[in-house]
């Protein structure tokens, strides 16, 4: 009867060793990040935070262009009607993009490897058209994705960056900070510079988040 007791605390304390060993090994899913965090709401007033907690989308401009080139630095705060991880899973499948932003004609993907992939992008405004790659990338666990331009294409855009970052609000919807700068090739005339980010970038956000609060369901 010792024997067979003896044994049983053996098998139970082989079990909970393992277990713990797997639990070391595999580790705790770190969480993500929040709005108590004051970075996701850096460079908003008051008065702009409670808009766009309700839902309003707020737009900053900071104009850095230099002699000979239009550059600007735009960033963004918006709420999306959906938790975390749904909001992450969707704005990381970058080739799906021509399916709700109003201005591209068409993506390809071009390659996908772990946490980056590349996307060639179409787009055509009035009677211009301008094709780049991007090479996009993620940090699932900081809920972080950026991007630049594949330097070995051919692209119409003198310079493209830009960022996605999503906090977890306590109501279950997802805080997006989003920024972007973008300098167009010198052939193209600044008024599609102009378009491009007054009048473009405003209608792409709104798509996107449609896009993402129907769980990609919305399409242009």
């Amino acid at each position: 009867m010792l024997t067979r007791l003896w044994q049983g605390i053996c098998r139970a304390g082989t079990i909970a060793l393992v277990s713990a060993v797997a639990a070391v090994g595999m580790g705790e899913a770190p969480a993500p990040p929040t709005t108590a965090d004051p970075k996701a709401w850096e460079g908003l007033t008051p008065e702009q935070i409670a808009a766009v907690k309700q839902g309003e989308m707020v737009i900053l401009q900071e104009d850095q262009s230099t002699t000979g080139e239009q550059k600007r630095f735009i960033r963004c705060a918006m709420v999306f009607d959906q938790p975390i991880e749904k909001a992450w899973a969707l704005i990381g499948q970058t080739e799906r993009q021509d399916e709700y932003l109003p201005g591209l004609e068409k993506c390809e993907l071009v390659k996908r490897e772990g946490n980056w992939d590349q996307v060639d992008f179409h787009v055509k405004i009035f009677f211009v058209k301008i094709n780049y790659r991007v090479k996009h990338e993620r940090d699932p666990e900081r809920y972080y994705q950026w991007w630049n331009l594949d330097p070995s294409y051919d692209n119409d855009l003198a310079h493209l960056e830009g960022y996605w970052q999503f906090y977890a609000m306590d109501d279950g919807r997802t805080l997006g900070r989003y920024g972007t700068k973008l300098v167009v090739a010198r052939f193209i005339p600044e008024s599609i510079q102009e378009y491009l980010t007054k009048n473009d970038l405003p209608k792409n956000l709104d798509a996107v988040r449609k896009w993402i609060n129907s769980k990609g369901a919305w399409h242009k």
